[in-house]
């Protein structure tokens, strides 16, 4: 405020800021996908910055080397999938509950749609291992953690089967994520979108009733399958 040109003319200064953000978020979500798709070594930052229609040397200059691209990416992920299960987000609810946990899996499994690519690097640092993937499980403990005691409230009460806690967070969060990494995939064998509401939908039907035993909510709107599912008797075993 000392500066009477900047106090007079906040205005101007305002679309400054709005343009930076979106360009810092544009660079995000390309580099996410390019290390989703390409895997970090294999991802070029150049590619990168002509996607988004920037310089590479403005990617250096505010992201620095690509492995602080890379753990910028993992910030925002992380960073999104918490706004997306805060309580603010879920309406304050009780997770020990089986509304509170059909709540917290229909916003999970929106997110898993929506960000694909998380997972997808996740499963590409997992397979090579090394420093990236021990930065990264700092993340994934702190999710850990705070999800643990709900959990074994749930096996306790009822709610989830009494099973050992590691399977059943990977159980829920394979079973969540798996239908929107594989979405081409499945679009090739049965001709669905899973980025379709319909498909997203139908998925978070089909979770809830495997993990809650919940009847599913959206049965009219599932998407429709191609002819071949429908045969009235499997295929007679063919020699191999």
């Amino acid at each position: 405020m000392s500066d009477p040109k900047v106090y007079q003319q906040p205005v101007r200064r305002a679309p400054t800021q709005t343009r930076a953000e979106v360009s810092r978020e544009k660079i995000l979500l390309a580099a996410r996908n390019a290390f989703a798709t390409h895997g970090f070594e294999a991802a070029n930052v150049r590619d990168i910055a002509a996607e988004v229609g920037v310089t590479h040397t403005l990617i250096r200059y505010h992201f620095g080397s690509k492995e602080e691209l890379w753990k910028d990416v993992v910030r925002d992920m992380y960073a999104r999938l918490d706004r997306t299960l805060s309580l603010e987000a879920l309406g304050h609810i009780d997770l020990t509950t089986v509304e509170g946990m059909k709540t917290y899996l229909r916003h999970y499994i929106r997110y898993c749609a929506q960000s694909p690519e998380q997972s997808r690097i996740m499963i590409s640092e997992t397979v090579l291992g090394g420093e990236r993937l021990e930065w990264m499980i700092g993340f994934i403990r702190d999710s850990h953690k705070a999800l643990i005691p709900v959990f074994r409230r749930l096996m306790k009460t009822g709610v989830l089967p009494e099973v050992w806690i590691v399977s059943l967070f990977y159980i829920v969060s394979t079973v969540s994520q798996m239908p929107f990494v594989l979405a081409n995939t499945i679009r090739g064998l049965y001709g669905v979108d899973m980025t379709s509401e319909a498909a997203i939908n139908a998925h978070t039907d089909a979770v809830i009733a495997i993990l809650l035993r919940e009847e599913p909510e959206s049965r009219e709107t599932w998407p429709h399958l191609p002819d071949w599912t429908k045969r009235a008797n499997p295929p007679a075993a063919t020699k191999p």
